[in-house]
């Protein structure tokens, strides 16, 4: 993860929304005096602010309203859940929960899902509920004058919602929530809770977890199937922000997840012992790598044999391609790269090498019928742990080859292509 590493980490959990199993993954990671105790907001009302910077995890139902609070913006966490389903196990919850304080009212008047649903002050609690947490505009000195004349998390809660720049106008929550779930360190959903905790125990460095522990689940739930056409209509209706906010926390949620498979995978890469990690062709002053041997690298189509000149392979199909050299650290190199075709003038002089991701002046230098990209790598680019050095090539895009232009080669395919790379060498300076 990008960012200031000391920064502390805050869940920003929303009810019903299988926070309770996430919850104890996190705690689980840090040392209790690490952790602050506070999980409503006015709780933390005793704490100052030097106290506050020492915690490494809030967690809570404070909403967006905790990092406005806080010293140090947090690094967040927050878990969706599909909305419909949230906001049933949400009711669920308030009936068999005597210490909710909408428990007495529902029992009382014995309201069922639709009679809730359909009361404007009871159902206020679950319309758009993962929306507004997020969107949460209070600033400091509100949020301090808030607390001194509270003396519970009920009169903070009432006070808080009579106060007016609290949350942004109704035609605002939306946007205000998506804008902040964009810049979220981690983005879950409920059910997709097992790789989620995979995702956020990487992120955290935690012990990878052999079985879920699903804590605080209802097994006599109630299932959107059982439920009429009505109440599922009205579901909709009080859900209707919070779906288009799930639906992007799942596009989220992958992205993270498959940005985590792709790290771990190259970490794997780095250090295992590969078949082209052994030497290649190599004299006393070059080392030469074509695509007879194996493949270490992206961004390359298949091989294809050119009679008489050599193996080669098209850039593409998207306009980075990479390789993976085992360079002796420390050694200069002059970079000699053999070019059997281009997609068109424009992208054969739009090419840009680099060494370990740091750009290289490149130059390119037409010899009888060949054309070759040539640079310099200095002695103080090749270094570190790795056991080989990455040289990327970039273009400023690809595209379909139009026709043979070249008769030697197969131009039938249709695919996006940028350069034809023969092959690499690389000499000692």
């Amino acid at each position: 993860m990008g960012g200031d590493s000391t920064r502390p980490w805050y869940f920003l959990h929303i009810p019903k929304t299988a926070g309770t199993t996430f919850r104890v993954l996190l705690e689980n990671c840090f040392h209790m005096d690490e952790i602050c105790p506070a999980y409503e907001f006015f709780q933390i009302k005793q704490y100052s602010p030097e106290q506050l910077a020492r915690f490494q995890l809030f967690r809570g139902h404070m909403g967006y309203n905790l990092v406005h609070y806080l010293p140090r913006r947090p690094r967040l966490l927050v878990v969706l859940r599909n909305p419909m389903e949230r906001t049933v196990s949400h009711f669920d919850y308030i009936r068999r929960d005597p210490n909710h304080p909408k428990y007495g009212v529902i029992h009382e008047r014995k309201l069922g899902l639709k009679e809730y649903l359909l009361d404007p002050v009871l159902s206020a609690e679950v319309t758009n509920a993962q929306v507004r947490p997020l969107a949460h505009t209070a600033e400091y000195s509100v949020l301090r004058e808030l607390l001194g004349g509270s003396d519970s998390q009920v009169s903070f809660a009432r006070a808080w919602r009579h106060r007016a720049g609290v949350l942004p106008p109704d035609d605002e929550l939306l946007d205000v929530a998506l804008q902040r779930l964009e810049k979220m360190d981690f983005v879950g959903t409920a059910e997709q809770l097992p790789r989620g905790l995979q995702l956020a125990g990487e992120m955290l460095g935690a012990h990878p977890q052999q079985q879920l522990q699903s804590l605080n689940i209802n097994p006599r739930r109630t299932r959107l199937e059982a439920l009429p056409g009505d109440v599922l209509e009205l579901l909709e209706q009080v859900t209707a922000l919070d779906m288009q906010l799930y639906a992007r926390g799942e596009e989220l949620f992958e992205v993270q997840y498959q940005r985590m498979v792709d790290g771990l995978l190259q970490e794997h890469y780095r250090h295992a012992s590969l078949p082209c990690h052994n030497p290649v062709r190599e004299s006393d002053s070059s080392l030469i790598l074509d695509f007879s041997q194996p493949l270490c690298g992206s961004g390359w189509h298949q091989r294809e044999l050119v009679p008489g000149k050599g193996v080669l392979r098209w850039s593409g199909p998207g306009n980075y391609s990479d390789i993976d050299v085992p360079l002796q650290k420390g050694q200069g190199y002059r970079l000699r790269i053999t070019l059997a075709d281009w997609v068109s003038e424009e992208v054969l002089h739009s090419l840009a090498v680099s060494v370990n991701g740091v750009d290289l002046p490149v130059f390119l230098v037409e010899e009888g019928q060949m054309m070759y990209a040539q640079a310099e790598m200095d002695a103080s680019m090749i270094k570190g742990d790795q056991p080989f050095v990455r040289i990327g090539l970039r273009l400023s895009r690809t595209q379909v080859l139009p026709g043979a232009d070249h008769a030697a080669i197969d131009h039938s395919h249709a695919r996006k292509v940028g350069i034809a790379v023969y092959r690499f060498e690389f000499t000692r300076k």
